[in-house]
């Protein structure tokens, strides 16, 4: 049965630079809309695989014959509805939208720059990755790899570093 693909409907990005007297910024937005991850991972948090091991939250709203409008099985202690097949449960939506990188700098007054003995002097904060807007509950919803049958799979995926940098632009 398809339950889901991997390629996105469209990808997008947007990338801003914007200046006023000495201060600049620049920006790049990214996203990825329309695809589906498959979260083998929510396997290992949502599912009995080992004796009395740690769960997923998730599973508080676990179905019950008194909850029956919930899209999380049946706790139980033992895998017994053979949850452990490919299923849609671990489908999920990919779709994300994230500050890539933002960039925000000063360049100084050449008076400023020349007492420092310089003909150029710029002070800036650069981040990476600052922030990402999803509903994907993996730790990433960009997944990188994947190629050919294990596209759009979710597993063992290490996230993006968020880097934050200080830096200085400078000319003797």
């Amino acid at each position: 049965t398809y339950i889901g693909s991997p390629l996105p409907d469209f990808t997008y990005g947007l990338n801003v630079n914007l200046g006023y007297k000495g201060f600049d910024v620049s920006a790049l937005f990214t996203g990825s809309q329309g695809n589906d991850i498959y979260n083998y991972e929510r396997f290992f948090t949502d599912f009995p695989l080992f004796f009395n091991g740690n769960r997923s939250t998730r599973l508080v709203d676990s179905w019950t014959p008194q909850n029956t409008n919930t899209t999380v099985p049946a706790l139980s202690n033992t895998i017994q509805g053979n949850e452990g097949q490919t299923n849609s449960y671990l489908v999920e939506d990919g779709s994300f939208f994230r500050l890539k990188n933002l960039q925000i700098g000063y360049n100084f007054d050449r008076k400023v720059s020349e007492k420092l003995g310089l003909s150029f002097f710029r002070l800036y904060l650069q981040g990476s990755n600052i922030f990402t807007i999803t509903d994907f509950t993996g730790v990433d919803p960009e997944i990188a790899g994947g190629g050919g049958l294990a596209q759009g799979i979710y597993n063992q995926v290490y996230p993006v570093s968020s880097i934050y940098t200080v830096g200085l632009n400078v000319k003797f």
